[in-house]
């Protein structure tokens, strides 16, 4: 399967990366992110099954890229960071992201791939009694 969206789109949206080669990867990689949510969540993608999706997967797709992009190597997770002189010392608050590639509740909303869903089983009919 093709990515989602393209260097070209993610430069659109965040400006030119400095190695184009590792964001066509991880664009790639979120593009399988969001078809696996998709199938846990629709089924097999088809084009025009669910309309919220195939309209937000690019900017999503881009999003996704760009929270690994921006977790600087020596700082990945860090949600705050703070640094003193004198008398000061610096600390660093952790989140759990850590650089890593994931979908949260408000991309999957976009995707429309959050909220309830209704279900309905068909029992099965037999010609036979079993006894």
């Amino acid at each position: 399967m093709e990515a989602l969206a393209s260097v070209k789109d993610y430069s659109a949206r965040y400006g030119e990366p400095s190695d184009a080669g590792r964001v066509t990867t991880l664009l790639k990689d979120a593009s399988d992110l969001l078809m696996a949510a998709y199938e846990e969540r629709i089924g097999a993608y088809e084009p025009g099954g669910c309309p919220a999706f195939d309209r937000a997967a690019p900017a999503v797709c881009c999003l996704l890229v760009n929270r690994v992009l921006s977790a600087p190597a020596a700082m990945a997770g860090a949600t705050q960071y703070s640094q003193g002189a004198g008398g000061y010392t610096a600390s660093v608050t952790y989140g759990s992201a850590l650089g890593e590639m994931y979908l949260g509740k408000s991309d999957l909303k976009r995707l429309g791939l959050a909220g309830q869903t209704l279900g309905a089983l068909t029992p099965l009919e037999r010609d036979e009694v079993v006894e």
